[in-house]
């Protein structure tokens, strides 16, 4: 029997989030056999887990971080690290490949080296017109290498509707761009049972006698958990029931934890990063109002983790996933970024006891309504057949 045509997939480094979302394209689009291919083997987070085998996972920058993937000095590294990979996709027969990003000279070798033997390219960026401060001479730059990026693709693949306006924006066929969102592994959320989340609120004295706010990611300077600190700061008497749990850990932790005044250090729990997505999703399922203040932030998965888990959200407006997931005063709040007066009326008004129950049941069909409008499998599918 005749083995399908090889469909690979060129990502920086292994997610959690990645292995349920490879698992389901070698299940359900059975005419390509995946090819899970991974440039660097560490990411900006410490995981550590085996990728399933299903999706064939290689690798091809042992021991190496994406953290330098960008920078000039490594641009000769990344450009014989895309030969290689190159060789690779010529052994396996590859049809098609999906380059997630265009960031490093590696990538751009590949795209033109495929565009130039026929293989079907796909360019996937999380990237929303929102977070995009080009300008000046950066801007001219980006729009020429873009422009070329773009003119040898067969398609793009997006996150959400800022993310098509963002390729739009810089001459993208919009009748040539699908949605192929991020996403999280929802069985495992919505199946997490009452015994782990005893074990989780017990772990980190998670009482029911009140109401969490949680922020998930890392603790770095543009996901402004320090506004975050601020306005809860600002909001804390006016809601003595509610507490705040900051889930991960990154450079600005030390800088951060003295940051919430005295009389308020016992109503804010530090995890620390979690490695176990199980226990964050308890967390979910325990909380009850995601909180995403960041001043950039392409797309944010942690958005769909909490809808998912039954959470309102309240987020800034340059959130990528916020578009697609919060319905203004229907599950969340959106505010200006940056804006600590916005984000203090949306922490009071999401935690209002007489509205917060309505807030997280209408998160559920805000989600439904986003996966029947943009499941990834049924993009990628689409985009594999355009002419």
């Amino acid at each position: 029997m005749e083995r399908p045509p090889a469909l690979a997939i060129i990502a920086n480094s292994y997610t959690p989030y990645r292995a349920h979302l490879h698992r389901r394209i070698a299940r359900e689009i059975p005419e390509y056999r995946l090819l899970s291919v991974f440039t660097h083997e560490t990411s900006d987070s410490p995981w550590t887990f085996t990728a399933p085998p299903e999706i064939n996972p290689i690798s091809f920058g042992h021991g190496e971080s994406i953290e330098n993937q960008s920078r000039l000095t490594q641009q000769s590294k990344e450009w014989r690290r895309g030969g290689r990979i190159i060789q690779f996709l010529r052994e396996h027969h590859v049809r098609a490949i999906v380059m997630m990003g265009y960031n490093d000279l590696g990538r751009v070798r590949i795209l033109r080296w495929c565009h130039r033997h026929g293989v079907r390219r796909l360019l996937f960026g999380d990237s929303n017109i929102r977070g995009d401060r080009a300008s000046g001479v950066k801007k001219l730059v980006k729009q020429s290498l873009l422009h070329r990026v773009l003119a040898w693709c067969d398609g793009v693949l997006v996150c959400g509707s800022l993310g098509k306006e963002y390729f739009e924006e810089y001459g993208a066929d919009s009748d040539r761009i699908f949605y192929f969102p991020y996403e999280p592994d929802y069985e495992q959320i919505q199946g997490i049972t009452p015994g782990e989340m005893r074990a989780v609120a017990e772990q980190f004295h998670i009482s029911s006698d009140h109401r969490y706010l949680i922020y998930s990611g890392r603790l770095a300077q543009a996901k402004r958990v320090d506004l975050l600190i601020d306005a809860f700061a600002r909001i804390a008497h006016q809601r003595p029931l509610w507490n705040l749990i900051i889930v991960g850990d990154g450079p600005l932790r030390e800088s951060l934890q003295p940051r919430v005044p005295v009389d308020l250090r016992s109503r804010v729990i530090w995890t620390g990063f979690l490695g176990d997505q199980r226990i964050i999703s308890a967390l979910y399922r325990l909380g009850d109002v995601l909180v995403l203040p960041s001043d950039y932030e392409p797309w944010g998965l942690v958005i769909n983790e909490a809808t998912a888990a039954g959470m309102a959200i309240v987020a800034s407006d340059v959130v990528g996933a916020a578009a697609e997931l919060v319905r203004d005063g229907i599950n969340g709040r959106i505010f200006s970024h940056g804006s600590m007066d916005g984000l203090s009326k949306a922490l009071l008004a999401m935690t209002d006891a007489q509205q917060i129950e309505r807030y997280k049941m209408a998160s559920g069909e805000v989600l439904a309504d986003w996966r029947r409008r943009a499941d990834p499998v049924v993009g990628l599918r689409k985009a594999l057949e355009i002419g």
